[in-house]
Formats: structure tokens, C-alpha cells, sequence
């Protein structure tokens, strides 16, 4: 990542995230604004160290487009990923450079569940090259939805366990629903929009 686009992203990165925290706290008084405004820095500060040290954001105009996007209509999205990343550092799952590198996305080396990937806004935890298409495909649906795009994948979820409408549709042969896990693992999940939309693109759902 060239040094002037480095320069940018820990600006904008620290700026942004303060900022986005600053005006939360700002709800609750001013003294909420600065434990908030705080809050937001070292976010930003740990976001900002991650995406420098990997190389995150590619050289050239995409890279800073993206960048534009990431702090601007996906906002939302990049706090969110901004957060999962803090919990994912306090527990020792650290950026892997070489997986994050030109990416314009923070890969962590390993998953939060056993045999699936994660992803948050512009960060990414347990991808691997058979599942690298996939978890972008999140990636970019966030930044193509912004600030709705985690409300819709909420309620799709919400929609899809309560009226299982997937049933007259679902591969009961090869994916048969026999249990409680079964109904959320093997229908509720692979056929909410974002990850029907993503496994359209590369793998299979469980």
C-alpha cells in the first residue's frame, strides 16, 4: 500500500471512528460523548494498525475508492468490522498480511465457529482461499448497501426462522433437516439473501 494512501486510511480510519462513537455518546451528555469519543479512537487506532501492517486497501484509484466508501456510505459497516476486530485481538486472532494484502479487506488467520468463516464490514475472520470469493461476496454487498445492509440481513434472518418459507424450495435429499441445529445450520442460514446471494458465487452450503 503506497505511503500516501497509508497516510490517509490512519487518518481517516482514527477520524471516522471517533467521530461515528463521538456522536453516539452525544445522546447521553457530555460526559457519554467523551467516554464514547474515546471508545471510538481505539477503534480506529487498532482498524487504522491492521489495515497499514496487512496492505490492506489496494495501490491505485480502486484503492482509494474504496476508501471513500468504506468511511462514507458504508460507515456503518466499518464500525461494526471495527469492533470485531477489537474482540478478535483480545483473544489472539491476529490480521494474516498475506491473506489481507491487496484485499482491501482485514483477514484474521482463524474463524469464531468451527468450520465457517465470518464477516463484518471490511473484516474478515477464518477466510481461506476456497472460501475467498465467498466471504468478499459480504464484503461487497455491504459497501453496495450500506447503512442498510446489516438491518436487512437481520430481519431476513428473523423472517426466515419464523416463517420458513425456504421449505417449499430446500434439497431435502441432499440436505436433510432432522434436528433443531439442522433447521438453522442447513436452512435458516444458506438461504438468507446475503449468503444465498455468496454461495451463488463460490462454495456449498453445509
Amino acid at each position: 500500500m503506497p505511503a500516501a494512501l497509508s497516510a490517509v486510511v490512519v487518518i481517516v480510519r482514527i477520524l471516522t471512528s471517533a467521530g461515528a462513537f463521538a456522536l453516539l455518546g452525544n445522546l447521553t451528555g457530555d460526559v457519554g460523548l467523551v467516554i464514547c469519543a474515546g471508545i471510538g479512537l481505539a477503534l480506529g487506532i487498532l482498524h487504522a494498525w491492521a489495515l497499514v501492517t496487512a496492505r490492506s486497501y489496494p495501490a491505485g484509484a480502486r484503492g482509494w475508492l474504496l476508501l471513500v466508501v468504506d468511511h462514507t456510505w458504508s460507515l456503518v459497516n466499518t464500525v461494526a468490522g471495527s469492533l470485531f476486530l477489537a474482540v478478535n485481538t483480545a483473544t489472539g486472532n491476529t490480521p494474516d498480511p498475506a491473506m489481507s494484502a491487496g484485499r482491501s479487506t482485514v483477514v484474521l488467520r482463524r474463524g469464531i465457529l468451527p468450520g465457517f468463516a465470518t464477516t463484518i464490514g471490511p473484516v474478515e475472520a477464518g477466510t481461506g482461499e476456497a472460501i475467498a470469493r465467498h466471504e468478499y461476496v459480504h464484503v461487497l454487498q455491504a459497501r453496495i448497501f450500506g447503512p442498510l445492509y446489516l438491518p436487512l440481513v437481520v430481519l431476513h434472518y428473523v423472517v426466515a426462522t419464523v416463517i420458513p418459507y425456504w421449505l417449499l424450495y430446500h434439497d431435502h435429499s441432499t440436505r436433510p433437516i432432522r434436528s433443531f441445529r439442522d433447521y438453522f445450520i442447513r436452512g435458516v442460514y444458506p438461504h438468507a439473501w446475503n449468503e444465498e446471494w455468496a454461495y451463488a458465487v463460490e462454495g456449498s452450503p453445509p
